[in-house]
């Protein structure tokens, strides 16, 4: 009898086993959406960077995702971003908020911006602008921030606190490449954590034309999942290794670097492959590479030393690193822009590497994502 009564215990925790573990593989939550019941499964559990309080912006499915000790807690819809391909294109990175104005006048158009939370610099999360008259502002009126619908604004601004941390990408869903093409990194373990042409504010001088403030990314940052376990950094079309630079050996930020030459349709077209973690010591400057052979591991490599990290960055510093694929495709086989390109920083002007001040394509660059994508 205790033997029968053993057996049962044994084949009831086996039971519980597996629905725990069923339930751990997909988890749901139920959540009010604009006033409707909404059933989301989630892809991961937790947000890209753990912290107390997280702010996920997904610029490819316009929604902000909030997280609160790690765990999805909201969900807001946006209403509106600005259109890729300008300068004062919606950001992507990581940020931080900064301050919030409940009642807000644009210091550039004559609007009110209310319930305004700054994530970046000039570029703020905001409800849909109107003019002194109550009139609502078109759709094609931006100057790169987010909108909101006024319900969402509010509750966004309400729950919003300074210093909160701002996760702003792009996914890798729908994307489908070329073919002879591979994706430079596994991209159902990656997202875009940095695009083409995105603005970055190295200047604080020029109140009317806020453009002269900002360089442009001439390539895409890369950035793995948290569980990502594929952090190999492919080929994306075969071609010969023309340029490899090890990290500290005047990388100019670049860290370790591959660049490699590619013939196609009568043209040479160069891929540039930088901040890895370790080149693959297989491969040297000569060899001819397959399209989808490993070139290294994706890492924050850049002036000698793991330099790029979430935060400030530094060689001396102790925040999380910044571990990316800056990938680039341009026309010559240089660190630099292939074009001239002057890029002025914190008041010392320099040649440019990995920005321009002004869209790259006008000096040698090809937006990487409509290069290798259908």
């Amino acid at each position: 009898m205790k033997f029968k009564f053993l057996i049962f215990i044994l084949f009831l925790l086996i039971i519980i086993s597996l629905s725990l573990s069923s339930l751990t593989k997909s988890i749901v939550y139920v959540l009010n959406f604009e006033n409707k019941n909404f059933s989301i499964k989630l892809q991961h559990q937790f947000p890209k960077i753990c912290e107390k309080r997280v702010w996920e912006i997904n610029l490819t499915k316009n929604l902000i995702y909030f997280y609160e000790n790690c765990r999805l807690k909201e969900k807001i819809p946006i209403a509106y971003q600005a259109p890729p391909g300008v300068w004062y294109q919606t950001p992507t990175g990581y940020y931080r908020i900064g301050i919030k104005k409940e009642k807000h006048i644009s210091s550039l158009f004559p609007v009110y911006m209310n319930y305004a939370v700054q994530f970046y610099e000039d570029f703020f999360i905001h409800e849909i602008p109107y003019y002194f008259d109550g009139q609502r502002v078109e759709n094609n009126f931006t100057g790169g921030c987010l909108r909101l619908e006024t319900k969402n604004a509010k509750k966004f601004y309400e729950m919003a606190k300074t210093g909160d941390l701002v996760i702003s990408y792009l996914d890798l869903d729908d994307i489908e490449v070329k073919e002879n093409f591979v994706f430079p990194v596994n991209k159902n373990e990656f997202y875009i954590r940095q695009r083409f042409n995105n603005p970055l504010r190295v200047a604080w001088n020029n109140l009317k034309n806020r453009k002269i403030d900002y360089l442009q990314h001439a390539g895409v940052d890369l950035a793995p999942n948290p569980k990502a376990k594929d952090l190999n950094v492919y080929n994306i079309y075969k071609g010969k290794v023309v340029k490899i630079t090890k990290n500290g050996i005047e990388d100019h930020g670049l860290g370790n670097t591959v660049i490699v030459e590619h013939l196609i349709n009568g043209e040479k077209i160069y891929s540039l492959y930088g901040h890895l973690k370790r080149i693959n010591p297989e491969i040297k400057e000569g060899d001819f590479v397959k399209a989808g052979e490993i070139l290294g591991e994706v890492g924050a490599t850049g002036y000698g030393c793991d330099y790029w990290k979430i935060g400030e960055d530094g060689c001396d510093k102790l925040g999380k690193l910044d571990v990316h694929l800056h990938f680039e495709i341009k026309k010559a086989p240089l660190l630099e822009s292939p074009e001239p390109a002057i890029c002025n920083i914190n008041g010392i002007s320099r040649s440019c590497y990995g920005y321009t001040p002004d869209n790259p394509t006008k000096y040698g660059y090809y937006d990487p994502i409509k290069f290798i994508v259908k």
